[in-house]
């Protein structure tokens, strides 16, 4: 997982949360990812974790405070490592789309 925490910060995303802003502000197509949905009656609109009430963005602020993603799904029951890795993976194609 380092790894594509590093091509975020080396594609000019100081820290996670903006990286988590920019995505939602250049739409990035969540749709398109399997692990989340959205729902404008539940957290506001965000994008959460499918099935939770977790907003995605909370996968990056915690990546980026030194917490794994093993660490993140055990601090968030109902989230699994499969969904954390499909939304760090779907991130890191869009955003080497917006940087190509």
């Amino acid at each position: 997982m380092g790894v594509l925490l590093e091509t975020w910060k080396n594609a000019g995303y100081a820290e996670s949360r903006e990286l988590s802003n920019s995505m939602e502000s250049k739409n990035l197509g969540w749709a398109g990812c399997s692990a989340v949905e959205q729902d404008p009656l539940r957290v506001s609109g965000a994008w959460v974790f499918r099935g939770t009430r977790v907003p995605v963005a909370a996968l990056f602020e915690n990546l980026e405070d030194g917490v794994s993603v093993t660490e993140f799904v055990d601090l968030f029951p109902g989230i699994t490592v499969q969904q954390a890795r499909l939304v760090l993976e779907h991130a890191a194609k869009s955003t080497a789309a917006l940087v190509a």
